[in-house]
């Protein structure tokens, strides 16, 4: 049962472009953050809540900004990538 469903994930996983490493590596890199954010909280007697921070209309407001600024950056990166190369060079030749 457990290898049919692995085989369906891996299949929707590839279907959807889904890259599993990317989402491990950011779960690792998250839960390093909380330990860190944690190790920080308790250095100044600091009791720290994720879930109440979680539901903080500041911290929101800066996720979403965050967010915003991503989708742009990587809307500015796909501007700046070349085109498929099959018109380049059609102009340009000189007999």
């Amino acid at each position: 049962m457990n290898f049919t469903v692995s085989r369906r994930q891996q299949k929707l996983y590839t279907q959807r472009n889904f890259d599993l490493r990317k989402w491990e590596m950011l779960i690792e890199d998250g839960n390093a953050l909380r330990k860190e954010i944690k190790a920080v909280a308790n250095e100044y007697d600091v009791d720290w809540d994720e879930l109440a921070e979680e539901k903080d209309e500041k911290v929101a407001e800066a996720l979403k900004n965050e967010r915003m600024k991503k989708n742009d950056r990587d809307d500015d990166d796909k501007d700046d990538e070349p085109s498929s190369g099959k018109d380049e060079g059609e102009g340009k030749r000189s007999s």
